[in-house]
Protein backbone atom coordinates (compact mmCIF):
# COMPACT_ATOMS: atom_id res chain seq x y z
CA UNK A 1 0.00 0.00 0.00
CA UNK A 2 1.09 3.50 -0.77
CA UNK A 3 1.71 5.76 2.35
CA UNK A 4 2.54 9.08 2.92
CA UNK A 5 6.17 8.16 4.40
CA UNK A 6 6.89 6.36 1.43
CA UNK A 7 6.46 9.69 -0.38
CA UNK A 8 8.28 11.83 2.03
CA UNK A 9 11.52 8.78 1.42
CA UNK A 10 10.73 9.45 -2.23
CA UNK A 11 11.38 13.23 -1.74
CA UNK A 12 13.99 13.36 0.61
CA UNK A 13 15.97 10.82 -1.42
CA UNK A 14 15.64 13.41 -4.64
CA UNK A 15 16.93 15.54 -2.78
CA UNK A 16 19.85 13.58 -1.41
CA UNK A 17 20.82 13.08 -4.97
CA UNK A 18 20.85 16.78 -5.90
CA UNK A 19 23.05 17.70 -2.54
CA UNK A 20 25.21 15.06 -3.62
CA UNK A 21 27.10 17.83 -6.17
CA UNK A 22 29.94 19.57 -4.61
CA UNK A 23 28.77 23.02 -5.87
CA UNK A 24 24.77 22.18 -5.18
CA UNK A 25 25.47 21.25 -1.79
CA UNK A 26 28.17 24.35 -0.95
CA UNK A 27 25.67 26.92 -2.07
CA UNK A 28 22.58 25.13 -0.50
CA UNK A 29 24.55 25.19 2.71
CA UNK A 30 25.99 28.59 2.07
CA UNK A 31 23.20 30.65 0.62
CA UNK A 32 20.01 28.03 1.21
CA UNK A 33 17.27 26.30 -1.47
CA UNK A 34 15.96 29.55 -2.37
CA UNK A 35 18.77 31.21 -4.38
CA UNK A 36 19.46 27.56 -5.86
CA UNK A 37 15.96 26.96 -6.92
CA UNK A 38 16.06 30.85 -8.24
CA UNK A 39 19.01 30.54 -10.21
CA UNK A 40 17.86 27.35 -11.76
CA UNK A 41 14.28 28.70 -12.19
CA UNK A 42 16.10 31.29 -14.41
CA UNK A 43 18.36 28.83 -16.51
CA UNK A 44 15.45 26.64 -17.35
CA UNK A 45 13.47 29.49 -18.72
CA UNK A 46 16.52 31.20 -20.90
CA UNK A 47 17.01 27.43 -22.28
CA UNK A 48 13.25 27.39 -23.00
CA UNK A 49 13.51 30.44 -24.62
CA UNK A 50 16.45 29.31 -27.01
CA UNK A 51 14.68 26.72 -27.75
CA UNK A 52 11.47 28.76 -28.64
CA UNK A 53 13.21 30.60 -31.15
CA UNK A 54 14.24 27.28 -32.84
CA UNK A 55 11.16 25.84 -32.53
CA UNK A 56 9.25 28.45 -34.40
CA UNK A 57 12.48 28.47 -37.04
CA UNK A 58 12.09 24.55 -37.45
CA UNK A 59 8.14 24.93 -37.87
CA UNK A 60 8.53 27.77 -40.57
CA UNK A 61 9.63 25.17 -42.66
CA UNK A 62 5.66 23.97 -43.14
CA UNK A 63 5.40 26.18 -45.91
CA UNK A 64 8.02 24.16 -47.84
CA UNK A 65 7.64 20.40 -47.70
CA UNK A 66 10.97 19.26 -49.03
CA UNK A 67 12.89 21.46 -46.59
CA UNK A 68 10.63 20.08 -43.23
CA UNK A 69 10.79 17.06 -44.79
CA UNK A 70 14.56 17.24 -44.47
CA UNK A 71 15.19 18.79 -41.24
CA UNK A 72 12.50 15.69 -39.52
CA UNK A 73 15.26 13.88 -41.54
CA UNK A 74 18.17 15.29 -40.06
CA UNK A 75 16.25 14.96 -36.70
CA UNK A 76 15.36 11.53 -36.68
CA UNK A 77 18.13 9.96 -34.73
CA UNK A 78 18.72 8.67 -30.88
CA UNK A 79 20.69 12.15 -30.22
CA UNK A 80 18.44 14.47 -30.88
CA UNK A 81 15.61 11.97 -29.59
CA UNK A 82 17.65 12.53 -25.81
CA UNK A 83 18.27 15.84 -26.12
CA UNK A 84 14.16 16.72 -27.10
CA UNK A 85 13.70 14.18 -23.82
CA UNK A 86 16.28 16.21 -22.23
CA UNK A 87 14.51 19.17 -22.79
CA UNK A 88 11.19 18.36 -20.20
CA UNK A 89 13.39 18.85 -17.38
CA UNK A 90 13.38 22.67 -17.76
CA UNK A 91 9.99 22.52 -19.34
CA UNK A 92 8.44 21.03 -16.13
CA UNK A 93 11.25 22.38 -13.86
CA UNK A 94 10.57 25.97 -14.72
CA UNK A 95 6.57 25.15 -14.69
CA UNK A 96 6.41 23.42 -11.57
CA UNK A 97 9.24 25.59 -9.26
CA UNK A 98 6.62 28.57 -11.27
CA UNK A 99 3.75 27.58 -9.52
CA UNK A 100 5.83 26.64 -6.22
CA UNK A 101 6.28 31.05 -6.69
CA UNK A 102 2.66 31.64 -7.46
CA UNK A 103 1.46 29.67 -4.33
CA UNK A 104 4.32 31.18 -2.26
CA UNK A 105 3.41 34.97 -3.32
CA UNK A 106 -0.20 34.77 -4.10
CA UNK A 107 -1.89 31.94 -1.72
CA UNK A 108 0.49 32.21 1.15
CA UNK A 109 1.83 28.63 0.80
CA UNK A 110 4.72 28.95 2.64
CA UNK A 111 6.05 25.28 3.34
CA UNK A 112 9.25 25.83 1.19
CA UNK A 113 10.73 22.20 2.26
CA UNK A 114 7.80 20.82 1.47
CA UNK A 115 7.15 22.34 -1.76
CA UNK A 116 10.79 21.94 -3.49
CA UNK A 117 10.59 18.30 -2.67
CA UNK A 118 7.51 18.17 -4.43
CA UNK A 119 8.93 20.28 -7.43
CA UNK A 120 11.53 17.24 -7.90
CA UNK A 121 9.39 14.82 -7.49
CA UNK A 122 6.60 15.54 -9.78
CA UNK A 123 9.52 16.77 -12.51
CA UNK A 124 11.09 13.60 -12.16
CA UNK A 125 7.69 11.38 -12.89
CA UNK A 126 6.94 13.60 -15.77
CA UNK A 127 9.88 13.11 -17.30
CA UNK A 128 10.10 9.49 -16.56
CA UNK A 129 6.52 9.03 -18.08
CA UNK A 130 7.32 11.21 -21.48
CA UNK A 131 10.58 9.02 -21.69
CA UNK A 132 8.30 5.95 -21.67
CA UNK A 133 5.70 6.94 -23.81
CA UNK A 134 8.57 8.43 -26.03
CA UNK A 135 10.19 4.58 -26.15
CA UNK A 136 6.99 3.31 -27.28
CA UNK A 137 5.96 5.41 -29.75
CA UNK A 138 2.97 4.19 -30.83
CA UNK A 139 -0.36 6.08 -28.76
CA UNK A 140 -2.68 7.72 -30.60
CA UNK A 141 -4.41 10.57 -28.73
CA UNK A 142 -7.48 12.25 -29.70
CA UNK A 143 -6.12 15.94 -30.60
CA UNK A 144 -9.10 18.09 -30.08
CA UNK A 145 -10.47 16.42 -26.70
CA UNK A 146 -6.39 16.70 -25.70
CA UNK A 147 -6.02 20.50 -25.89
CA UNK A 148 -9.70 20.72 -25.24
CA UNK A 149 -9.13 19.60 -21.60
CA UNK A 150 -5.51 21.13 -21.44
CA UNK A 151 -7.18 24.81 -22.52
CA UNK A 152 -9.54 24.04 -20.01
CA UNK A 153 -7.23 23.50 -16.97
CA UNK A 154 -5.27 26.30 -18.51
CA UNK A 155 -8.22 28.75 -18.53
CA UNK A 156 -9.07 27.83 -15.04
CA UNK A 157 -5.92 28.30 -13.20
CA UNK A 158 -5.24 31.62 -15.40
CA UNK A 159 -8.82 32.80 -13.78
CA UNK A 160 -7.93 31.91 -10.36
CA UNK A 161 -4.65 33.71 -10.47
CA UNK A 162 -6.10 36.90 -12.04
CA UNK A 163 -9.09 37.09 -9.51
CA UNK A 164 -6.41 36.38 -6.69
CA UNK A 165 -4.05 39.21 -7.99
CA UNK A 166 -5.95 41.85 -9.95
CA UNK A 167 -7.09 43.73 -6.62
CA UNK A 168 -3.90 43.72 -5.36
CA UNK A 169 -1.40 46.98 -5.45
CA UNK A 170 1.27 45.21 -7.31
CA UNK A 171 2.36 46.36 -10.70
CA UNK A 172 0.41 45.68 -14.11
CA UNK A 173 2.89 43.91 -15.75
CA UNK A 174 4.14 42.00 -12.71
CA UNK A 175 0.38 40.74 -12.38
CA UNK A 176 0.32 39.55 -15.82
CA UNK A 177 3.61 37.60 -15.74
CA UNK A 178 1.79 35.66 -12.69
CA UNK A 179 -1.23 35.45 -14.85
CA UNK A 180 0.75 33.98 -17.97
CA UNK A 181 2.77 31.52 -15.92
CA UNK A 182 -0.28 30.09 -14.90
CA UNK A 183 -1.48 30.01 -18.07
CA UNK A 184 1.22 28.43 -19.86
CA UNK A 185 1.89 25.62 -17.05
CA UNK A 186 -0.51 23.34 -18.38
CA UNK A 187 -0.10 24.31 -21.67
CA UNK A 188 3.64 23.86 -22.52
CA UNK A 189 3.66 20.84 -19.74
CA UNK A 190 0.70 20.14 -22.45
CA UNK A 191 1.85 20.27 -25.72
CA UNK A 192 5.30 18.84 -25.14
CA UNK A 193 3.41 15.51 -23.86
CA UNK A 194 1.45 15.68 -26.70
CA UNK A 195 4.13 16.19 -29.15
CA UNK A 196 5.96 12.41 -28.05
CA UNK A 197 2.42 10.68 -27.18
CA UNK A 198 2.53 9.64 -30.90
CA UNK A 199 5.63 10.34 -33.06
CA UNK A 200 3.98 11.35 -35.86
CA UNK A 201 1.99 14.47 -33.82
CA UNK A 202 5.44 16.86 -33.79
CA UNK A 203 7.36 15.20 -36.95
CA UNK A 204 5.29 14.47 -39.82
CA UNK A 205 4.09 16.81 -42.13
CA UNK A 206 0.45 16.27 -42.49
CA UNK A 207 -0.42 15.59 -39.03
CA UNK A 208 1.07 18.55 -38.13
CA UNK A 209 -1.00 20.94 -40.59
CA UNK A 210 -4.41 18.89 -39.98
CA UNK A 211 -3.97 19.64 -36.17
CA UNK A 212 -3.41 23.45 -36.36
CA UNK A 213 -5.56 24.03 -39.51
CA UNK A 214 -8.74 24.21 -37.17
CA UNK A 215 -9.89 27.58 -35.84
CA UNK A 216 -9.79 26.38 -32.55
CA UNK A 217 -6.48 25.44 -32.49
CA UNK A 218 -4.94 28.12 -34.08
CA UNK A 219 -6.64 29.91 -30.91
CA UNK A 220 -4.99 27.87 -28.61
CA UNK A 221 -1.34 28.35 -30.75
CA UNK A 222 -2.10 31.88 -30.68
CA UNK A 223 -2.35 32.13 -27.00
CA UNK A 224 0.63 29.78 -26.59
CA UNK A 225 2.54 32.13 -28.30
CA UNK A 226 1.79 35.51 -27.23
CA UNK A 227 2.12 34.09 -23.52
CA UNK A 228 5.30 32.37 -24.15
CA UNK A 229 7.00 35.35 -25.50
CA UNK A 230 5.00 37.61 -22.94
CA UNK A 231 6.54 35.28 -20.02
CA UNK A 232 9.70 35.31 -20.97
CA UNK A 233 10.23 39.08 -21.92
CA UNK A 234 9.42 39.76 -18.42
CA UNK A 235 11.56 37.33 -17.38
CA UNK A 236 14.89 38.64 -18.86
CA UNK A 237 13.81 42.36 -18.26
CA UNK A 238 13.76 41.04 -14.48
CA UNK A 239 17.02 39.23 -14.83
CA UNK A 240 18.20 42.58 -16.15
CA UNK A 241 17.24 44.80 -13.61
CA UNK A 242 18.78 42.57 -10.58
CA UNK A 243 22.55 42.10 -12.27
CA UNK A 244 22.91 45.21 -14.78
CA UNK A 245 23.69 48.65 -12.45
CA UNK A 246 24.15 50.54 -15.33
CA UNK A 247 21.15 53.24 -16.16
CA UNK A 248 21.51 53.18 -19.69
CA UNK A 249 22.82 49.92 -20.47
CA UNK A 250 20.04 48.87 -18.38
CA UNK A 251 17.16 50.79 -20.85
CA UNK A 252 19.34 49.96 -23.77
CA UNK A 253 19.30 45.71 -23.20
CA UNK A 254 15.61 46.53 -21.78
CA UNK A 255 14.34 47.98 -25.21
CA UNK A 256 16.11 45.54 -27.22
CA UNK A 257 14.74 42.59 -25.17
CA UNK A 258 11.11 43.94 -26.01
CA UNK A 259 11.65 44.65 -29.57
CA UNK A 260 13.00 40.91 -29.83
CA UNK A 261 10.37 39.22 -27.75
CA UNK A 262 7.72 41.49 -30.17
CA UNK A 263 9.45 40.08 -33.12
CA UNK A 264 9.47 36.83 -32.17
CA UNK A 265 5.87 36.64 -31.04
CA UNK A 266 4.67 38.00 -34.27
CA UNK A 267 6.78 36.19 -36.01
CA UNK A 268 4.95 32.87 -34.19
CA UNK A 269 1.24 34.57 -34.23
CA UNK A 270 1.77 34.94 -38.29
CA UNK A 271 2.88 30.96 -38.55
CA UNK A 272 -0.15 30.07 -36.85
CA UNK A 273 -2.88 31.62 -39.00
CA UNK A 274 -1.01 30.94 -42.29
CA UNK A 275 -1.40 27.59 -41.73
Amino acid sequence: MHTFAQDTDVKAQLVQMMERSQTVSYTTRSRGWGFVMTWAHRVAGLTLVVYMFFHIFTLSGLHEPARFASEMKFFHNVVFSVLEWALAFPVIFHGLNGTRLILYEIFRARNDGLMIRWVFLLSALYVLTLGLFMVKGDQQVSAGFFWLIVAMASTIAGVIVYRRLWHTQNATLWKLQRVSGALLFPMVSGHMFFMHLNYQAGHDLETILARMSGMGMKLVDLVLVVSVFFHAGFGLYTIIGDYVEDPRLKAGLSVLTSFVMAILAFAGAKLVFSI
